[in-house]
């Protein structure tokens, strides 16, 4: 029968000399060793695919997967006998547990490296890691990337809590702060495990939810607010759109070059240019230069001129110079602004205004 089949390693020999998991490799007979190396690329440079291994050796996947989890059977108990590996193993519990129990593989893995200082590469740690029954991995989940879990959390609850997430946000059709949808969550999963307390000790962490936001595939999270993936006010896409999320949460003039360390500053990921930012800056409509290569939204030009008139007005009707909280008290009795722009409207409009001594303002 086809399942039957073994793996002919003869003219593929499995050279264990440059693993740290000799010992426990060598325990394994030559199929559970092939297969090993080549799934968690442990000797090679590049892994093969299972897809190539079944193909090449004539064998079916489900023979393939077969010997995969024996040998991750026997790797689990030769890692038991291990004092060093099983201290690994328990510090990966120990991490996992700061973390709200459910991390990305790579996060895992490299925080394992980080506080152990272990020689073990990457690839041998995860396959120690996908030794231990008490670690779930989940690597084909459609909802998130790769990621470890352990309990309470089991993989049900995980896709609940992210499923309900992305339903209550199409459902609203906009971003929402996290704190509230949060807020949501926690009442609604609080009711479904009313009777086990171990779960609810956990449900009632903000930071659960946050982790689990962080890890999806489809639930974009910034600036505490949450929404899915191609909502331009969490997640700007356009040099545009970047520029404009900046200047929304400055809410006030910027120069060019400040823009663009702010973009820099907020969205790491995005390789941005200086000269980008300004030729986007001058050919686009949507933003206004005041002067000195400063801009603002053109959306709200109309605050600004309306702004100095206002302070046009005080200042004629009291004929006497005054400081700029005189100035700002009186405005904000008429108009609902940001004090910084009552600063800069004064400042940047030097052939009206007169500054006649530290913050004290008149009518040139």
């Amino acid at each position: 029968m086809v399942f039957e089949k073994k793996i002919n390693v003869k003219q593929n020999t499995v050279d264990l000399s440059n693993t740290h998991l000799k010992e426990i490799l060598e325990l394994c007979n030559p199929s559970e060793q092939f297969v090993l190396t080549e799934k968690y690329w442990l000797i090679s440079w590049k892994p093969i695919p299972m897809q190539q291994i079944w193909k090449k050796f004539d064998i079916s996947r489900e023979r393939i997967r077969q010997i995969l989890n024996k040998s991750l059977d026997k790797t689990r108990r030769l890692i038991s006998h291990n004092k060093n590996l099983m201290s690994i193993i328990e510090k990966s519990h120990s991490i996992l547990k700061k973390y709200w129990y459910i991390m990305s593989e790579k996060n895992l893995i490299n925080t394992l490296k980080k506080e152990t200082n272990t020689e073990l590469s990457y690839n041998e740690l995860l396959l120690i890691l996908n030794s231990d029954y008490d670690l779930y991995y989940l690597h084909r989940n459609k909802r998130f990337e790769k990621v470890f879990f352990t309990e309470p959390l089991f993989e049900a609850l995980i896709d609940d809590i992210h499923d309900t997430t992305y339903n209550i946000l199409k459902k609203e059709n906009k971003s929402i702060q996290q704190k509230d949808i949060i807020s949501k969550l926690q009442l609604l999963f609080l009711q479904k495990f009313q009777r086990n307390n171990t779960i609810r000790a956990v449900l009632v962490e903000d930071k659960l939810y946050n982790q689990i936001f962080k890890l999806s595939r489809h639930i974009y999270s910034f600036n505490n607010k949450i929404w899915l993936e191609d909502n331009p006010e969490v997640n700007p896409k356009t040099i545009k759109l970047k520029i404009q999320y900046i200047l929304s949460n400055k809410w006030e003039p910027m120069h060019y070059s400040e823009i663009t360390n702010q973009i820099k500053k907020n969205f790491p990921s995005a390789k941005i240019k200086i000269t980008t930012v300004h030729n986007e800056l001058v050919k686009n409509s949507d933003f206004i230069n005041v002067g000195m290569w400063t801009y603002w939204l053109k959306e709200w030009w109309y605050q600004w001129w309306n702004t100095l008139d206002t302070i046009k007005n005080i200042l004629k009707k009291t004929w006497r110079p005054m400081n700029v909280n005189e100035i700002t008290k009186e405005v904000l009795k008429e108009r609902i602004i940001r004090e910084s722009t009552i600063l800069m409207v004064l400042q940047k409009n030097q052939n009206i205004f007169k500054r006649v001594w530290k913050w004290i303002y008149t009518l040139k």
